[in-house]
């Protein structure tokens, strides 16, 4: 029997916080399944509209409860004998039991909502969070016009979509822009790329910058903040589906303008540049094999220094000791 080289010889998953969808696509009452991290879990909005994420089977006799079960007040039901489960995994209801046993619980998750998405919080071990939910530096989202949201599934590891980000040559071989030139700044866990670069549409040379900030491979963004147009931004999560493939999540907003047309136009155009190259990468990117020791010349040095950084986030090995993460406040 051929067994089949395994594609990655890195851990499949990663640690920290994952957005996992948009908050005005889960209305109270309301429930999904998520696959993630190899596995299934149910996210529900209760009545007093707080999001929770569950593991989506039910202690009792193993149904799921995204396979036709429902939310009844501030807790899921599962469809088999309609026992009920709140956000913290406690059984609240049997409906022809007088007691429930104390064994009466499912794992739940930590979830925040921030910035119009829902978040939960993965690592190996399943406990909770050491540190708090990131935040992106000096925004609002009131100051921008209405998202544009995206939703990827690639036959990938996250690492290599990241890395495709300091990828400079691939920009000129691929995409036909100049090849870009980046600046790095590390803090503490948190990595920081200027990526300065030029690219010929409409037959006229656009110069731009992309300011990159990498907090982890489910939290992180990039400004446009100097080229043509108003300022806009891209906050990406790269959520692992199982060892071969991922669901990358993407939400585009532009500042608000005064007329409304040229941040609408602008939004048009960064999207349009945006998916052309992403769709330009993504049929690379579904076949490419992974080489740990890659033969690198003198303008790849960008590539080891963003998996030296992904590297802290992988799941650890066996034998290895949990991750302690503390973001700077």
């Amino acid at each position: 029997m051929t067994v089949k080289k395994q594609r990655y010889d890195i851990p499949p998953y990663s640690e920290g916080w994952f957005q996992v969808g948009w908050s005005d696509q889960l209305a109270r009452g309301e429930l999904r399944q998520l696959n993630h991290f190899g596995r299934t879990y149910v996210l529900f909005r209760g009545m007093n509209g707080k999001a929770a994420i569950l593991d989506d089977i039910c202690p009792h006799l193993g149904a799921h409860f995204s396979e036709g079960g429902c939310v009844k007040g501030n807790s899921v039901r599962c469809p088999y004998h309609h026992w009920a489960f709140d956000g913290a995994g406690a059984c609240t209801n049997i409906p022809y039991s007088k007691s429930i046993p104390v064994k009466a619980k499912t794992r739940s998750h930590t979830v925040a909502e921030r910035y119009g998405m829902i978040f939960m919080y993965r690592n190996k071990a399943g406990t909770a969070p050491t540190y708090e939910l990131p935040s992106i530096d000096n925004f609002d989202p009131e100051d921008y016009s209405r998202p544009k949201t995206f939703e990827f599934k690639i036959n990938i590891h996250g690492q290599d979509i990241m890395e495709n980000s300091v990828d400079s040559p691939h920009f000129a071989a691929v995409h036909g822009h100049s090849m870009p030139v980046n600046t790095f700044r590390s803090e503490g866990s948190e990595l920081w790329i200027s990526q300065d670069a030029s690219v010929r549409r409409f037959g006229t040379t656009l110069k731009f910058r992309l300011e990159f900030h990498m907090i982890e491979p489910g939290f992180h963004y990039v400004h446009f903040p100097d080229m043509p147009g108003p300022p806009s931004h891209v906050f990406s999560s790269i959520v692992p589906v199982d060892e071969t493939s991922v669901i990358h999540r993407l939400t585009l907003r532009v500042k608000k303008t005064r007329p409304k047309l040229v941040s609408h136009i602008a939004r048009r155009f960064i999207m349009w540049q945006m998916m052309r190259t992403y769709h330009e990468d993504m049929q690379i990117w579904e076949t490419k094999e992974y080489l740990k020791h890659p033969v690198l010349c003198d303008g790849d040095g960008s590539i080891m220094k963003l998996r030296n950084w992904y590297r802290q986030f992988l799941d650890p090995e066996e034998g290895e000791s949990p991750k302690l993460r503390v973001l700077p406040s």
